[in-house]
């Protein structure tokens, strides 16, 4: 077979030699494409010499090697970490989302970079979403060991907060009560750790799913869910685990 170019960064050649490698990623080669996707998504911002600095990419590299290591385990069909790593489209929105998040949050004190670097996080978030199909707000706040696997529409929305150890399915909704108007503030869904929700889902409102909980297809969830609980269709059960 021929080599296959990457679905994460387009000059990444993908070698069709794929071995049950355990470690076949380092985070100097995680950091190492981060750095340089910034270099091609954010040319005014290269341009301004403004960067983020060694501390931020170690930390997103790190984030980013265990949502990649969290989806390998969790995925029986993996062929090798990098066959996720450069293939995975539900994988890539994660990646992207990482470094979309750090420039939103950038603390600057020029406002003029400030709206620049946020520009570039809803870039960076806008050409994840057109590739995948799956749209992370870069004001999301989420936890280490995140996986979205398949995803095709899954949707979080900008105060969403999503705890570590959690998976999420396609189709999934973490939106807001209304259609619009909302008010600026909190409007978006929590979620605690190791939470799994299944396809279909709409978790709607400031609310809270508490940890260790499993939320089954096609729920539509409004009011808090208790820690270690599983809703199926309809109704809910406290089924503890």
């Amino acid at each position: 077979m021929n080599n296959l170019s990457s679905n994460l960064l387009p000059n990444i050649i993908v070698h069709n030699n794929f071995k049950e490698l355990k470690n076949d990623l380092s985070l100097e080669q995680i950091e190492g494409d981060f750095r340089e996707l910034f270099n091609l998504l954010c040319p005014e911002l290269v341009e301004n010499n403004v960067n983020l600095d060694d501390a931020t990419y170690a930390k997103i590299a790190q984030l980013s090697y265990w949502d990649l290591y969290a989806r390998v385990e969790q995925d029986p069909i993996t062929i090798a970490p990098s066959f996720i790593y450069k293939l995975s489209r539900s994988y890539k929105v994660i990646f992207y989302y990482r470094l979309a998040h750090e420039l939103f949050y950038r603390d600057v004190e020029s406002e003029k970079i400030e709206n620049l670097c946020k520009y570039y996080a809803f870039f960076i978030s806008e050409e994840a979403t057109k590739a995948t199909t799956i749209e992370i707000h870069p004001q999301v706040k989420i936890g280490k060991n995140f996986v979205i696997d398949h995803g095709v529409n899954t949707l979080i929305g900008a105060t969403s907060e999503i705890g570590d150890n959690c998976t999420l399915l396609n189709n999934v909704l973490l939106g807001a009560r209304k259609i619009t108007f909302n008010s600026v503030g909190k409007r978006h869904p929590s979620l605690g750790n190791n939470v799994h929700v299944a396809r279909g889902v709409q978790i709607l409102g400031a609310i809270m799913v508490g940890s260790d909980s499993k939320i089954g297809p096609d729920c539509v969830i409004v009011n808090d869910v208790p820690e270690k609980t599983i809703i199926k269709k309809i109704s809910w059960s406290k089924k503890h685990f």
